[in-house]
């Protein structure tokens, strides 16, 4: 299946932050009008044409681009909660500790986070990714509209991932759980 990474376009944090909003409770956080016009402009690209369907993230910044771009592709938008941004603390409910999130950003390189870190792994991140991506096997294209992190997890790269950027991939579903995970970008 060829898929098409979408990193979401430009976020206005601004506006949640204005409110006093902090923690998790930033996913909801809207485009900014650069973000909106980064999006607008990217559903012109000649890739995502072809798509049979468009698969985002939950946060309100993946889920705004992603209906963006189903509206001008006119192409069915379908929300899934394990593409959300990476959790650099597993305990959505707790109080966001900043020295916590530090050293779990410091220690998101492949192979550095210990098995019991309170973080989730490139590893675990990668895993909730394909199994969301098995789910759709049945198209041969697919837009996946979600976060720069989670992308650089599952191409297992490490170079910036722009707002709005168009990152192709090919996933390879096959039967044996440790081929399936083999994927070519």
């Amino acid at each position: 299946m060829r898929v098409y990474f979408v990193r979401h376009g430009e976020t206005d944090y601004e506006v949640v932050a204005a409110r006093g909003v902090r923690g998790w409770a930033t996913s909801f956080a809207p485009l900014s009008p650069l973000g909106r016009l980064q999006i607008d402009t990217i559903a012109r690209d000649f890739r995502l044409q072809e798509a049979d369907a468009i698969v985002c993230s939950s946060y309100a910044r993946a889920l705004e681009s992603a209906a963006l771009l189903s509206r001008t592709l006119n192409k069915p938008l379908y929300v899934e909660y394990d593409l959300h941004e990476w959790l650099p603390q597993k305990d959505p409910l707790g109080e966001i500790d900043g020295e916590l999130i530090r050293r779990a950003s410091d220690e998101l390189l492949p192979g550095r986070a210990g098995e019991d870190a309170p973080w989730e792994s490139i590893e675990e991140v990668r895993e909730r990714v394909l199994r969301v991506l098995t789910r759709y096997r049945g198209f041969g294209q697919l837009v996946v509209v979600t976060h720069a992190v989670v992308i650089q997890c599952v191409l297992g790269t490490q170079r910036i991932i722009e707002h709005a950027e168009i990152v192709p991939f090919v996933f390879d579903e096959v039967p044996n759980e440790a081929q399936r995970t083999r994927v070519r970008a």
